[in-house]
C-alpha cells in the first residue's frame, strides 16, 4: 500500500529525537488519506534480556528509578528486565550481552531470541529485540550496577519464578517489556527446564 511522505522536520534533538512527519497513506478502500501531521519519538533499536536460571527456576530482574511513573504520582522505582539502546551498534545480540554484564554482572551461557517488536508504533520508532538469557544464578553478580557517567543506579534482583509470576499477576511488574518477557517465560518455562536438564517440580 502506498505511503507519501511530504515533509519531515526535526523538532528536538537530545538523547532522543522528536520528528514531525507530514504523511498520507492509501486507505483500505483504495482512497488516499488526507495529509496528517504526525509527531514521532525517534529512538532507534534497543535490546532487552530476561535472565532465567532453568536449573534453579530463578529469574534475574533489575530495579531502578524511572521518571515516567514518578511524574504520574506513582513510585519511580520500577522492577524491569535488562535493556539498553543499540545506538549505532548494528548487532542487538552484542548490545544485549554488554547491557546484561553492565546492569547485573551476570554473563548468560545461552541467549534465546524471543521476538522483535515496536513498543508504541503510533508515537515512537523504537524497536525492541527481546532475548531470554540463561544464566547461573549462583554466580556472583553486582550488588549495585550501572554506568556512573550515564547516571545509572541499578539493583540486580534474584527472584524465584513463583514470586516473579505473582508479581506479574498482581501487576507489580508495570513495564511493558518485562510483562511481555514474563508472559513468554510462562509459555516456555517447561521447555527450557527440560532442554537444560532440570527436573520440573
Amino acid at each position: 500500500m502506498k505511503v507519501i511522505l511530504s515533509g519531515l522536520d526535526e523538532l528536538y534533538r537530545g538523547f532522543f529525537r522528536l520528528l514531525r512527519l507530514r504523511v498520507s497513506y492509501e486507505r483500505f478502500d483504495g482512497r488516499m488519506s488526507r495529509t496528517l501531521d504526525w509527531e514521532i519519538l525517534e529512538r532507534g533499536d534497543a535490546a532487552a534480556v530476561l535472565l532465567y536460571d532453568p536449573q534453579r527456576d530463578v529469574v534475574g530482574l533489575i530495579r531502578q528509578f524511572r521518571p515516567g511513573p514518578h511524574i504520574r504520582g506513582e513510585s519511580g522505582w520500577t522492577t524491569e528486565i535488562v535493556a539498553g539502546s543499540c545506538g549505532n551498534e548494528r548487532d542487538p545480540l552484542q548490545v544485549a550481552l554488554r547491557e546484561t554484564l553492565e546492569e547485573t554482572g551476570w554473563q548468560p551461557y545461552a541467549m534465546t531470541p524471543v521476538c522483535c517488536f515496536y513498543l508504541s508504533p503510533s508515537g515512537s520508532s523504537e524497536r525492541i529485540h527481546l532475548y531470554c538469557g540463561l544464566f547461573d544464578s549462583t554466580s556472583p553478580g553486582l550488588v549495585v550496577a550501572g554506568l556512573e557517567q550515564e547516571g545509572e543506579d541499578i539493583q540486580p534482583l534474584l527472584v524465584p519464578f513463583a514470586t516473579a509470576r505473582q508479581w506479574l499477576e498482581e501487576q507489580t511488574l508495570n513495564s511493558a517489556i518485562a510483562i511481555l518477557a514474563m508472559q513468554w517465560l510462562l509459555l516456555n518455562r517447561n521447555r527450557l527446564r527440560q532442554d537444560y536438564g532440570a527436573v520440573i517440580a
